[in-house]
């Protein structure tokens, strides 16, 4: 996409900095202690949490979180109809109090919470909130199809099956019945509407910032989380605790995000106690954090790595080099050497955990001889082939890419292709870059999962053409499309196995891993509200 595009897509600008300082202007004066008091100074200090961030966010507007760091910011700030209990991850109220289904399946009728008002103070309402859901479905109007294009599908597409307006979207109306009940009506079922409301995306915004252009979210971002925003510059965002939150004091008054890309940065900055929570620790680091005594909390893996195949590259076309590749990359390796202990190869995109495996799709197990084989059986001639991977970047799926690079390529090569590395650094616009290179071969990217259903995986992938992959298999977009409507559990999981077996058939893809990530605490925490679908709400840490 243009810069001025980007800019206007992703844009974090310097009206949300200036208008979030006053607000921190006026909740310090009302809160002010006296210098002398010693003692009220260092329980301040012990009030405020510096977390790491391993690239920076891009946006404040939710509806545009495409990416977990800029997710993990957002559930601070926003909140979304539907919770997740921490204990265990079911669904539960948040601003939805209540809710009903009709028995069709078609209608969602939430009762909101009484009393909750915005960090601007204005209350939540119905009418606030199906502001919030119209504006979700307009996203293409709003910022244009040439710009949603060059990006990840969003979440309110992959959840309806498009904005409104598009044949697939099966969302119908969302009505204010009265002033705090919100009807949603559907032309099909999506029977995990309700996981899905959960993710980011779908935070509510205060009406005063959806009045206005389309940046206005952005660059005032309001909701009705724990805290709000009172600033972001130079890659840090401090946030700073909402004093008339409605569900609980958080423990920590001040938390600052600070976005420190390379591994070893955030080592060494734990180390020196300017950091309190290490995020995504590597496998070249577990160990010295692990011989000095640092606690290390580990997640269960719901995120799948994959090497990306552009379809419309005239080699990568071609299927007998798809899985030529397919043969040649040693997952066992690349595992063993690169992720932390508890990661598992992957075979298909959706982890075992959702219980939808399928047993008869096509397993590409590293081959060599048949590698070469299927090669001089292709038209492929030596031709060069770009792979762009990440730099100076940790995922939740990506903990080394450098390194995960490396071994993958080296594994190429020696089979005869002729690989061209294409390096990006992440925070310099690594997705849009390479979506925006018509003739690139390969990637390196993933997913983790928002929601416990693998639609969470499939939808963004597959259940549509994307700029990503370029793969146009109807009767795989048609299966997700009948499984996001089958209410019958058995039935829906062959559907979703059935795509997987075209898939693991056309190879658009290779997964390659299932990674574990976990993260590391400094002596000021004592405990933080870890999560497979990274739902870590900041007002959850407990300090020391």
């Amino acid at each position: 996409m243009a810069e001025m595009d980007r800019r206007r897509f992703f844009g974090v600008t310097g009206a949300a900095v200036a208008t979030s300082a006053l607000a921190l202007q006026h909740d310090e004066a009302a809160s002010a202690v006296d210098p002398s008091d010693d003692q009220s100074d260092e329980s301040a200090a012990q009030r405020a949490v510096v977390v790491s961030a391993v690239s920076e966010v891009r946006s404040l507007d939710p509806a545009l979180a495409v990416d977990t760091e800029t997710e993990r910011v957002c559930r601070q700030v926003f909140e979304t109809l539907i919770g997740i209990e921490r204990e265990t991850g079911n669904i539960a109220p948040l601003l939805a109090a209540d809710w009903e289904i009709s028995d069709d399946q078609l209608t969602y009728t939430f009762e909101l919470q009484e009393g909750v008002t915005f960090q601007d103070g204005s209350e939540l309402t119905a009418e606030v909130v199906v502001a919030n859901i119209e504006r979700w479905s307009r996203l293409d109007e709003i910022y244009g199809d040439e710009v949603l294009e060059s990006t990840v599908p969003l979440a309110f597409a992959s959840v309806f099956g498009g904005f409104i307006g598009d044949d697939a979207c099966v969302l119908e109306s969302a009505e204010a019945e009265d002033e705090r009940t919100v009807v949603l009506t559907l032309r099909e079922p999506v029977v995990f509407l309700l996981q899905a409301l959960t993710l980011p995306a779908f935070g509510i915004v205060s009406a005063e910032a959806l009045s206005g252009d389309s940046d206005r979210v952005s660059e005032s971002p309001v909701g009705t989380g724990a805290f709000q925003l009172v600033s972001a510059e130079d890659g840090e965002i401090v946030l700073r605790a909402f004093e008339e939150y409605w569900n609980g004091s958080p423990e920590v008054e001040q938390v600052t995000v600070r976005s420190l890309p390379r591994s070893f940065d955030r080592l060494r900055e734990l180390q020196r106690g300017t950091l309190d929570v290490y995020e995504y620790v590597t496998r070249d680091n577990l160990r010295t954090l692990v011989q000095s005594g640092r606690m290390f909390l580990q997640r269960d893996p719901f995120s799948v790595l994959y090497l990306g195949f552009n379809l419309d590259h005239p080699v990568m076309s071609d299927p007998l080099v798809r899985e030529a590749i397919a043969r040649a990359v040693d997952r066992g390796s690349l595992v063993r050497n690169h992720f932390l202990e508890g990661t598992r190869t992957a075979h298909q995109f959706i982890p075992a955990a959702l219980g939808v495996h399928s047993e008869e799709a096509l397993r590409y197990s590293m081959h060599l001889e048949e590698a070469e084989r299927l090669l001089q059986e292709s038209d492929y001639d030596g031709e060069e082939l770009p792979f762009y991977y990440p730099m100076n970047a940790t995922r939740s799926y990506l903990p080394l890419p450098e390194a995960i690079f490396a071994s993958i390529a080296r594994d190429l090569t020696r089979v005869g292709l002729n690989v061209a590395p294409r390096p990006v650094p992440w925070n310099d616009g690594y997705v849009d870059r390479l979506l925006a290179d018509e003739d690139r071969a390969m990637h390196l990217l993933g997913r983790n999962g928002g929601y416990r259903s693998p639609h969470s995986f499939f939808g963004p992938l597959f259940s549509s053409v994307t700029a990503e992959f370029n793969y146009d298999n109807e009767d795989v977009r048609e299966l997700i499309h009948q499984a996001r409507s089958e209410t019958d559990d058995e039935s829906r999981d062959d559907l979703y196995r059935e795509a997987a077996e075209l898939i693991a058939e056309d190879i658009p893809a290779l997964p390659l891993a299932y990674p574990i990530s976990g993260l590391a605490l400094g002596q000021n925490i004592v405990n933080y509200p870890f999560s497979p679908v990274l739902h870590e709400l900041y007002r959850d840490i407990v300090p020391q």
